[in-house]
């Protein structure tokens, strides 16, 4: 008889693992933050795990959802979660460890591959941007000099229509 899936409870937008599997799941995957032997995953790393079939994810009544009923749960408080998800799953088939960003607009801090995180620092932050969708100069000048302070590389993330993405490493950008 196989493993049984990690099991991870969803709460608001993070979802927590218990026991064992916490801290397993954190080393392999680089996933989620271990706090007091919990695993603390972010709303786009537990739809990761679950889409790939590395946990199964239930309510605090300890239902199990689906990906489709998680996402159409988060939905409802972020209605940028699937293009948030789009971008991170991007990011992580592509062999990057990935973390949040700073703010809501800097969505990702990326590793270089191989990189262990807390022993070194992200070497990108990333921008996701909506094809059709306006944005300001200013707005983009602004992220360039929180990368530029931070001392990370600035990429745009470009989702197109049918969720295909593109990246841009910037130079710096000023007004």
């Amino acid at each position: 008889m196989p493993d049984a899936l990690p099991k991870a409870t969803m709460r608001g937008n993070e979802c927590f693992i218990s026991g064992p599997d916490a801290d397993r799941l954190h080393q392999q995957g680089a996933v989620g933050e271990l706090k007091k032997g919990t695993l603390v995953l972010l709303d786009v790393e537990a739809l990761y795990l679950l889409d790939r079939g590395k946990i199964s994810v239930c309510d605090q009544n300890g239902s199990e959802v689906s990906f489709e009923a998680l996402i159409g749960q988060l939905e409802e408080s972020d209605q940028e979660i699937w293009l948030r998800y789009l971008l991170y799953s991007d990011l992580r088939k592509r062999g990057y460890v990935v973390k949040p960003g700073f703010g809501p607009k800097l969505e990702y801090r990326v590793y270089e591959r191989g990189a262990q995180v807390g022993k070194s620092p992200a070497k990108y932050l990333v921008f996701g941007l909506v094809e059709g969708k306006t944005v300001k100069i200013s707005e983009i000048a602004s992220i360039s000099e929180s990368a530029k302070l931070s001392k990370k590389d600035l990429i745009l993330a470009v989702i197109d229509r049918q969720g295909e993405i593109t990246y841009y490493d910037t130079t710096e950008v000023s007004l």
